[in-house]
């Protein structure tokens, strides 16, 4: 049976060189309020997608008004979005219809579990601590996907000896 829409083996290594460093930086942006300089950036216009402006004095610009965006948040979303994305979806060494029916079942349970728990917090969590559910909402399907498909495959046994 051949697999579509999968990652080769070897892109799983480099999911978890990506995803581990991008989920930690995450971590210390959401919990510590992390910020790295290097990846501010000042623009010469306001940026009406944001909610934090610097009203500056530029005398280069007729718009007196200059954004600054820092890129720290953005940086580990899309490092952790990425790197899970080829945890989840590279292939196993040996990928057979055992590991295709378990990788859709994982999927499945994923999703369900995924959305029960957003129920849950949607009636339970309220202000800007479900906003915070939001952002785990994101990273939270791949994460049970990737943590119940291998659970599962090192588990079971994928042949019984006789």
């Amino acid at each position: 049976m051949k697999s579509r829409f999968l990652f080769p083996h070897r892109f799983k290594l480099m999911g978890w060189i990506i995803a581990i460093p991008a989920l930690i930086l995450g971590g210390f942006v959401l919990f510590n309020d992390l910020s790295l300089d290097f990846l501010t950036i000042k623009l010469p216009f306001k940026y009406y997608f944001s909610d934090s402006f610097v009203i500056g004095s530029s005398k280069t610009h007729f718009n007196d008004e200059v954004s600054v965006l820092n890129f720290t948040d953005e940086v580990a979303a899309i490092g952790s979005i990425i790197g899970l994305i080829l945890i989840a979806f590279s292939k196993v060494k040996i990928e057979d219809e055992y590991v295709t029916i378990t990788r859709l079942e994982s999927l499945q349970w994923a999703i369900y579990f995924n959305f029960s728990l957003l129920i849950l917090a949607t009636v339970f969590v309220h202000g800007m601590a479900y906003f915070q559910v939001i952002i785990f909402n994101m990273f939270t399907p791949l994460v049970f996907f990737i943590v119940r498909f291998y659970f599962i495959l090192f588990l079971k046994p994928r042949f019984e000896k006789n």
